[in-house]
């Protein structure tokens, strides 16, 4: 893995590179489109303005006879009516020979570059059928472009009429010029700031990504206690929040692993102490004493079965967790689990003297898995033994709505603190206050209630105070009764 110091620079110059990398291409694309492309947007130009200033005299052409000359002098354009021939009907040249002491009368005759451009667009236009036709030529003789434009008009009288203008196009190279000139100074100037912003730019990117990176590092070698700030990027602080809700839950994980070793370590410690010493008693004191004998293997029996069940029940627990269990829904009767589940319990009322106030219907069909569903019994029952009274009372309920069945089970103990009531369904409860030797089950009994309840779409909770006891319950829907099968014809 890379040290976090070499990786920030190498992100850190990655980013600024790419910045630069964009603002040089961006200026060799403005550089090489004002080279290659002015020329071409300068003649498209022209040819649109002549194109418009056409349309319009074509338009007014009978009306306004002054039009023309208005249009050659404002834009220093040339432009002729021609007859079918293509003799000249009328000519204005945007330029006063007056000045020049030319008789205007005796105009000069049409060079032949223009007189070769006409001649052309005019087959043109008659080949293709068109209104008008425009192009750029290159006058070689005079090195420059000119834009003509020819049209055909319609004329009152019948006639074949066309308009003519033409207009010099000023060669771009000066432009070209100041353009690179100017190009150039603006360029140097972009790639200063462009460098300095990016260096910036790029260690303000990379500084959040960087340090969630060193977060993510001490995360993944156990420091759970790391927080993530995304500091001001919306994609950065949407990690953070995913990292610190990941390191929050890492957190609980690594709590319940710990609270989940020493409860273990701690309810296994005792069967196996008094498995030791009843063991070494057989064998040095009673192993002759067939009564003695005989006490003391139950109590070793007891004790093996003690733990058979703790295991059992942190097998079960994890295959619900995990989802591994196979649960198959069928009607179930929930008041005959309740007898078999409290049959399970009598020893306790003959040996230990726990009282059981029992109020249960007769009959309380519903679907589930008779199997889970006297787990659920069992557990709850025994988590009321295992935290009642000096008095050792339990009260168990189950009665019937119209649509549910609901069981209740209490207890007179030392009751719940109110803000422990929403951990008491997590397993090894038991160890965030004092942990002590239960009489039944193993401590994980409430979680594996909560899983199962869950599965069978249960309603559950707990009501409970210091001092007052504790009553849990749960409701669960009754089974739908079967349709009546339909009379025989």
């Amino acid at each position: 893995m890379a040290k976090p110091t070499s990786y920030v620079r190498t992100m850190s110059f990655r980013s600024w590179l790419i910045l630069i990398l964009f603002s040089v291409v961006t200026l060799a694309a403005v550089g090489l489109s004002q080279t290659f492309l002015l020329d071409s947007i300068t003649h498209q130009s022209r040819l649109d303005e002549i194109r418009r200033a056409g349309q319009e005299i074509a338009e007014t052409l009978g009306e306004d006879r002054e039009l023309l000359t208005t249009t050659a002098f404002d834009h220093g354009w040339r432009v002729m009516t021609l007859d079918a021939d293509l003799g000249i009907v009328d000519r204005e040249d945007g330029f006063d020979l007056s000045c020049l002491g030319v008789d205007t009368e005796e105009l000069a005759p049409l060079p032949d570059f223009t007189v070769a451009a006409l001649n052309q667009l005019h087959d043109e236009l008659l080949a293709s059928g068109r209104q008008a036709v425009d192009r750029v030529f290159r006058n070689q003789t005079a090195d420059s472009d000119v834009a003509v434009y020819l049209a055909r008009l319609d004329d009152p009288s019948g006639r074949a009429v066309f308009l003519y203008i033409s207009s010099v196009l000023l060669t771009t190279e000066p432009t070209h010029r100041t353009l690179r000139l100017l190009f150039g100074a603006v360029a140097a100037v972009v790639l200063v700031i462009a460098v300095v912003a990016a260096h910036f730019l790029s260690r303000s990117m990379t500084r959040p990504i960087v340090d969630l990176t060193k977060g993510a590092q001490r995360l993944a070698h156990g420091d759970f206690s790391t927080e993530f700030d995304g500091k001001g990027f919306t994609e950065t602080e949407q990690l953070a929040t995913t990292l610190n809700y990941a390191a929050q839950e890492l957190r609980a994980l690594d709590t319940d692993r710990k609270e989940l070793l020493a409860n273990v370590s701690h309810d296994l410690k005792t069967p196996l102490t008094i498995i030791k010493i009843y063991a070494e008693t057989i064998r040095d004191v009673a192993g002759d004493d067939p009564a003695k004998r005989q006490t003391h293997c139950e109590t070793i029996i007891e004790e093996a079965n003690r733990l058979t069940d703790m295991v059992n029940e942190i097998v079960e627990i994890s295959r619900l967790e995990s989802g591994a269990a196979t649960v198959v829904m069928a009607e179930v009767d929930l008041a005959a689990c309740l007898q078999e589940t409290l049959t399970a319990f009598a020893i306790l009322t003959e040996s230990e003297g726990y009282d059981f106030d029992v109020e249960a219907v007769a009959e309380a069909p519903i679907m589930g898995n008779e199997h889970y569903m006297k787990r659920a019994l069992y557990n709850l029952i025994g988590n009321a033994i295992n935290y009642t009274g000096e008095d050792r009372y339990i009260g168990i309920r189950l009665v019937r709505t119209a649509t549910h069945v609901r069981f209740e089970v209490a207890d007179h103990g030392p009751g719940i603190p109110t803000d422990k009531i929403a951990t008491i369904w997590d397993r090894y409860y038991k160890s965030r206050s004092s942990h002590k030797r239960a009489v039944i089950g193993s401590g994980i009994g409430l979680s594996i209630v909560r899983h199962i309840l869950t599965l069978h779409h249960a309603t559950f909770g707990v009501t409970s105070a210091p001092g007052q006891g504790s009553r849990f319950w749960f409701e669960i829907k009754l089974a739908e009764p079967p349709e009546p099968a339909a009379a025989p014809e």
